[in-house]
């Protein structure tokens, strides 16, 4: 099993961030097969996995953000497909489902999407939002940057919005409780 599949069973968005850090790495090697086969391996001996099959995830994602024209900007047709998935898993939750906690953690994190949608140039659902948002403050955390102590209270909502729909996922998909 590699990190990604694990990954995708134990937390859906946890899976996302992690996507989107691949694609942006697949772009920083410029897609270089040596490259990501190195860190294949790098990523094996470090996490206890196939080496092999994380190479052949990652040369996979790599195919697929060239067959999905996604070179420079946009996502592999797996990481789409993730989105869209979820997208439909909260309207589920909203509605059909009436999850009562998933409602609470929604309505915590709207007004910082509201924030958030008056920043991007185009409409995204707030699913694709909240994986923005909340990778865009991953990569400042990596480079080290200064984060306003504002924008840090409001990821909480963020984060806690990420672990109910992660939640929502495993037991929808997974029977879990």
């Amino acid at each position: 099993m590699t990190v990604a599949q694990r990954k995708k069973q134990e937390h859906i968005v946890d899976h996302l961030l992690y996507c989107l850090q691949m694609e942006d790495f697949i772009r920083a090697a410029q897609f270089q097969p040596t490259v990501l086969q190195q860190w294949a391996q790098q990523q094996s001996a470090a996490e206890g996995t196939d080496a092999m099959e994380e190479e052949q995830w990652l040369l996979k994602m790599a195919h697929s953000l060239r067959d999905s024209g996604a070179v420079e900007k946009g996502h592999a047709s797996d990481v789409q497909e993730t989105l869209m998935e979820l997208a439909h898993l909260h309207e589920l939750l909203l509605g059909p489902l009436d999850d009562s906690a998933y409602k609470e953690s929604f309505a915590t994190a709207e007004p910082l999407l509201q924030e958030l949608g008056t920043k991007s140039e185009s409409s995204v659902h707030p699913v694709e939002q909240l994986v923005i948002g909340l990778y865009g403050w991953l990569v400042l955390r990596m480079k080290k940057q200064a984060i306003s102590a504002e924008t840090e209270a409001a990821m909480v909502g963020l984060r806690n919005w990420a672990n109910a729909l992660a939640k929502g996922h495993l037991k929808v998909y997974f029977g879990a409780q």
